[in-house]
């Protein structure tokens, strides 16, 4: 019964979950219907004037989620103050309902309700005036009351929208008898039926919206029934010549700046010559670790996996390409000593083994030593900031003019912007130069401030470095027989015997690490792989596999090594949608057709409180 009972009340637990999830959220509720009910009219200097009666039947949850609704009505329209005034909310019975005003933006919001619950068909009439509802359109050459009814911003779906607009008798003379109907989503030209039930009442009714749709009404008068005001937003001033002329000064100034800035770089980034000539060596270079080498050249990635072989063929650690017993890592490390180690081999085998290690003693090396990896990874660091007290590198001069000239593109910059901010607050326009100018100014910026950084250079000594270095990859990359004519050269004859297999292991030993460094010693292993072959008793005991030294579990050993390092480093209030016009600059009508939903005044939202 234990049994059974247990999933069973998880079962009835998530059933009842369930539902509670689902409803938690106070928009999650319908409308039956919206009417609006709007006389229109014009007052005694001219202006157009609204009273608005709205009848909003909600349907709320049987359960407690929702204790009203909140009306956002528009108080703009294009700029103008509508000057909304709600009189009076009442339910269908004309008994009152509570609500609060409250300013939000472009808003005036009617909070309906109290902290009761509300629940099933629930309605509210809201009774409001307005001015300043009617606008001129050019392309029309028309008055027109271009008005959302619902709006576009509310979340639930609406079962029917429907409005009438009462003409003053007084005005039906000026009618223009144009009008239009536009329905759904914003910006859709889907049209609906307008009744004339008289010659100055003018109906609409959609059914089934949904959520975000709207009902668009559009009646058209004679130019000149109204005085009506003159839109802020859309209005094109032409821009005086002096903002033309700043403009396009910016932007000439901004090009200027971006080029010293270049110059300047150039000058200081450009290091010590060298020689000019790159001579093939297969010597290690002198004065210089092999950490500090990587970072010279840019290797910094080869840096830890070349010093781990380097320590090897020479015998201080002793690879195991295979995973010791007690460890689940596929490589290990084993301690043979410290004859013949730097300062760095030194601090590198105290990160793998400890201080004083017992010559014998082995330890894991893959990417579960993330402490260990850190240490490496902070040693490379440590080496490549240690080339300029070394005396590798420098910091060139120049970088006070870098930073003057990157100050010079921010106030550029700023003073573009408040041409801009200028532009669009005062003549509602903007130069044909800005744009341009703002574009070239963001690129200039970023291009300054990354050639701002004076990064080291080179001195004569890090010059010699490189040349040396670089002599190096000229000589682990050529084919063999260029490499044997070169150890044949009256300068490497005394020095390798290229007929001694014994010695030219040692030789191709010697250079493995370099191979790492510069990222061949895969086909640099292979060469040695195949000298071992021909005289298997120097087969060597710093690479120890399953079988006999082989190119391929070797490379793959430097890619373990370089991913144990670098891969866990690199590793580590409402918002109501405006239904208001969006006129642009050419303020274009509805009444004779070309409008869309959401196109007028009026409309806005609203949602569950």
């Amino acid at each position: 019964m234990r049994r059974l009972l247990g999933p069973v009340i998880l079962l009835a637990l998530a059933f009842v979950a369930v539902p509670i999830a689902a409803h938690a959220d106070t928009s999650d509720f319908t409308f039956d219907s919206f009417h609006a009910d709007y006389t229109l009219t014009r007052a005694a200097d001219g202006t157009s004037e609204l009273a608005v009666v709205e009848t909003i039947v909600a349907v709320f949850p049987d359960f407690d989620q929702n204790r009203g609704i909140i009306r956002a009505i528009p108080n703009d329209y294009d700029g103008v103050d509508l000057n909304t005034d709600v009189t009076a909310v009442v339910d269908e019975n004309g008994s009152p309902v509570a609500y609060e005003l409250y300013a939000d933006g472009d808003f005036l919001n009617v909070s309906l309700g109290t902290d009761e619950f509300v629940h099933g068909t629930t309605t509210y009439v809201i009774t409001y005036t307005q001015e300043n509802v009617v606008r001129h359109f050019d392309d029309t050459d028309s008055d027109e009351f271009y008005w959302d009814l619902n709006g576009t911003g509310w979340d639930q779906p609406f079962g029917t929208v429907s409005g009438v607009l009462h003409v003053d008798p007084a005005l039906e003379a000026s009618l223009s008898g144009n009008t239009a109907c536009y329905s759904g989503p914003q910006d859709s030209t889907d049209t609906c039926p307008v009744t004339t039930e008289s010659p100055t009442d003018f109906s609409v009714s959609v059914d089934g919206l949904g959520a975000r749709e709207n009902v668009t009404l559009v009646v058209g008068f004679d130019t000149g029934t109204f005085v009506t005001p003159v839109p802020t937003r859309g209005v094109v001033v032409p821009i005086p010549w002096y903002i033309d002329l700043l403009s396009g000064a910016l932007g000439v100034l901004g090009l200027g700046t971006l080029g010293a800035a270049i110059a300047a770089r150039v000058r200081s980034s450009r290091g010590a010559a060298g020689r000019g000539t790159v001579i093939a060596q297969y010597s290690e270079p002198e004065g210089i670790t092999i950490l500090q080498s990587a970072y010279l050249e840019s290797r910094s990635m080869a840096a830890i996996p070349a010093a781990l072989v380097r320590l090897a063929v020479r015998k201080n650690i002793r690879i195991l390409a295979y995973a010791v017993e007690g460890t689940d890592e596929p490589y290990s490390l084993q301690y043979l000593g410290s004859d013949r180690t730097n300062a760095e081999d030194q601090a590198i085998l105290a990160i793998l083994f400890g201080e004083n290690p017992e010559p014998g003693v082995t330890a894991p090396f893959g990417e579960s030593q993330q402490t260990e990896a850190r240490e490496l990874f902070a040693l490379g660091t440590k080496a490549n900031e240690s080339l300029e007290s070394a005396g590798f590198k420098e910091r060139p001069p120049g970088r006070g003019a870098g930073i003057a000239l990157l100050a010079a593109q921010i106030v550029l910059g700023l003073v573009a912007l408040g041409t801009l901010v200028v532009s669009a607050g005062t003549f509602n326009n903007v130069s044909g130069f800005l744009w341009p100018t703002l574009l070239v100014g963001t690129i200039a910026f970023i291009i300054t401030a990354v050639l701002s950084r004076r990064p080291l250079r080179l001195t004569a000594k890090g010059a010699e470095a490189h040349e040396f270095l670089l002599g190096m990859k000229l000589y682990l990359t050529v084919a063999e027989e260029e490499r044997l004519k070169f150890l044949q050269s009256p300068t490497g004859a005394e020095r390798i015997d290229v007929g001694n297999n014994q010695e030219m292991i040692k030789l191709y030993e010697k250079l493995l690490p370099w191979a790492v460094l510069w990222g061949v010693e895969d086909q640099w292993s292979k060469e040695l792989a195949v000298r071992i072959e021909a005289d298997p008793s120097q087969q060597p005991d710093w690479f120890v596999g399953q079988s006999a030294f082989n190119a391929v579990v070797f490379s793959n050993a430097v890619g373990g090594f370089q991913s144990a390092v670098y891969a866990p480093i690199s590793g580590s209030g409402t918002s109501w949608s405006s239904s208001g016009s969006s006129f642009g600059s050419t303020f274009s009508g509805g009444s004779m057709g070309g409008g869309f939903s959401g196109g007028g005044g009026g409309g806005g939202g609203g949602g569950g409180r």
